[in-house]
């Protein structure tokens, strides 16, 4: 069993104190994520059978909510000895006063194959800003993952990916999303958001077991 990524620190200062969410999706209803504003684009290469992120439906049961409550994505939606590359991006936010951002991942625990995952945010222009190197997603529970984003003018849209080889890779699961808008009272001075700017991600992972 794979160990969950324990941190990364990148340079920045950031408000410890977060006030309101901005958005809040336990992925009851995959189907319907494109009505709010989210974005599913699979660049997999060849396609597969599976057109990209799905909703949950074996493996294991979902974080918080209903059983298969969660969001999926497989080696299917690469073809044969393809290349996955299948994302998710949430609706627009400001990043006026900073945000914090929460979510839970899981994969299906089976010999021989593993899935690798990779998050970051992009610009205005929809551009990808700063994305996590892949890492290996944790099997037979439910991992937690918090990461901050600096305060900067503009919005940003949170980017997910399932990536690696269609021919080692497995069931990936996405659930519990909650991002935060730093509080109105800890916005620095505008000069000083420029400093905060350069700052781009930390990242702290809880290890946590499915519930009963």
């Amino acid at each position: 069993m794979k160990n969950a990524l324990a941190a990364l620190l990148v340079s920045g200062m950031m408000s410890s104190a977060f006030a309101g969410v901005v958005i809040e999706e336990g992925f009851d209803d995959v189907n319907s994520l494109q009505s709010k504003g989210w974005i599913l684009e699979n660049n997999s290469t060849p396609g597969g059978a599976t057109p990209g992120w799905f909703q949950g439906s074996v493996g294991f049961t979902s974080q918080n909510g209903g059983d298969y409550s969660y969001a999926a994505s497989n080696f299917g939606v690469a073809g044969t000895d393809g290349i996955i590359n299948n994302w998710l991006y949430t609706p627009e936010f400001s990043t006026a006063l900073g945000a914090t951002v929460s979510f839970w991942l899981n994969a299906i625990d089976e010999a021989g194959f593993s899935d690798s995952f990779s998050f970051g945010y992009t610009g205005a222009d929809g551009v990808l800003v700063s994305l996590m190197p892949a890492f290996t997603v944790s099997t037979g529970g439910w991992t937690q993952y918090t990461t901050n984003i600096a305060a900067a003018a503009g919005t940003t849209r949170f980017a997910f990916q399932h990536t690696g080889a269609q021919a080692t890779s497995n069931y990936v699961g996405l659930d519990t999303l909650s991002i935060s808008a730093t509080d109105a009272a800890e916005v620095p001075e505008p000069a000083s958001i420029l400093i905060l700017a350069a700052g781009a991600m930390g990242l702290v992972a809880a290890r946590r077991r499915k519930r009963a």
